[in-house]
């Protein structure tokens, strides 16, 4: 028997029934009914299930399938089924199905607090918790199934073939003997600054990291009972203001000083000596409680790993070669539809054809082990250098 569904007439003077009726068409509670049907589709479709257990839970699954149509009817209408029966009164255990699901779905979630286990650690408790040999459904055991799928499958190890199997100038085995040093010199010194611009340009797209050490400041506060007095965010902006030079010396005279071992007098002078200007922060950096010593090095060792990373996504730096800043600069004048490899490629294209003639360029990359780079740099000379093989018909 079908759950009744709310009165199909309402008084229309009652401002709360109006209110009912239209609050009901911005929500919807088919997942929670699909949820609710899943948790008894799998042991009334499980031939190993009790029979009167599963002739029941079929009955259900199938009122359940007819509750979905009402629910995303009660949309337009508003006028919604009764669900008490299948949703609050839980009968039914979730299923390690859904339970693996939840978990997945809450692993998108990169924020967490301190407390709270890591991703890695539910999964395994989830597994742990389980016993798989008397879980007798198919989809049930697909979580348990995927995690030995991937403890036994083994690694693909790549194996390059021999250079006498690929091309036509490594059939004489002193092959590297007859290429000219100078030349060899020359393309490995264009190849390491193709291969770092590449790199950096890499690095500098990549957005930056997050503080790895708030979560341990904010841990400390927690403890002391201090997480109302103090916001991570401005301490990490009050000290973000001082020059990179100064955090730096700061950062060695907290080490050589022992900072974590100072009396509370030593402290204090400490502090008026490296940071006069942050007097009212003081009292946070000098009590030491649940390893409140942490506190100073925390944000001074974030901050500094911020600058190191602003330092990093300079494109252009004072110690580059003309060579690398001439690579860079392919990249720079790049046309918006153009992707930065193939920028990069074809101006390192054009000072190694000024090394060596491209036909010929191929060996040097070769015997240099960058036979990768024969894909971005030489891919037209391939040719005439592979090996013909003959496939049988």
């Amino acid at each position: 028997m079908i759950p009744s569904a709310e009165p199909l007439i309402r008084n229309a003077d009652d401002w709360e029934a109006r209110f009912e009726v239209v609050r009901g068409t911005f929500s919807s509670r088919v997942g929670q009914i699909c949820n609710a049907a899943l948790d008894r589709g799998i042991i009334a479709y499980n031939e190993n299930s009790d029979a009167e257990e599963r002739k029941r839970l079929q009955e259900e699954t199938e009122v359940l399938a007819i509750l979905t149509g009402l629910e995303i009817d009660a949309a337009k209408s508003g006028i919604r089924p009764d669900l008490d029966e299948y949703l609050k009164e839980r009968r039914m255990e979730r299923t390690p199905f859904l339970q693996y699901k939840n978990l997945v779905e809450k692993s998108e979630e990169t924020r967490r607090a301190w407390y709270e286990p890591t991703h890695q650690q539910r999964i395994k408790a989830f597994f742990e918790k389980i016993d798989w040999d008397k879980v007798d459904s198919n989809l049930e055991r697909l979580p348990y199934l995927a995690l030995q799928l991937g403890k036994h499958t083994p690694t693909i190890k790549s194996k390059p073939a021999k250079d006498y199997e690929l091309f036509t100038f490594a059939q004489e085995p002193d092959w590297r003997e007859h290429l000219d040093q100078e030349i060899l010199e020359q393309v490995s010194a264009l190849l390491r600054d193709y291969e770092a611009c590449l790199s950096r340009i890499r690095a500098c797209r990549i957005e930056p990291k997050e503080k790895k050490r708030k979560s341990d400041i904010e841990r400390i506060l927690f403890a002391r009972g201090q997480e109302e007095l103090w916001d991570t965010d401005e301490l990490y902006a009050q000290l973000g203001i001082l020059p990179p030079e100064r955090l730096e010396e700061i950062w060695a005279a907290l080490d050589n000083t022992k900072w974590q071992f100072l009396t509370e007098e030593q402290r204090m002078h400490f502090l008026l000596t490296w940071l006069p200007e942050f007097e009212q922060l003081f009292d946070l950096f000098s009590d030491f409680r649940s390893g409140g010593y942490r506190v100073l090095s925390d944000l001074l060792c974030d901050i500094l790993q911020e600058n190191e990373q602003r330092k990093q996504r300079q494109l252009h730096r004072s110690d580059d070669s003309p060579v690398f800043d001439n690579l860079m600069e392919a990249y720079l004048d790049k046309r918006n539809s153009q992707h930065y490899r193939e920028a990069v490629s074809i101006r390192c294209r054009e000072l190694l054809n000024e090394i060596v003639r491209p036909q010929v360029a191929v060996r040097y990359l070769e015997a240099l082990g960058k036979r990768n780079l024969l894909w971005d740099l030489l891919l037209d000379m391939l040719e005439p250098n592979v090996l013909e093989v003959r496939h049988a018909e």
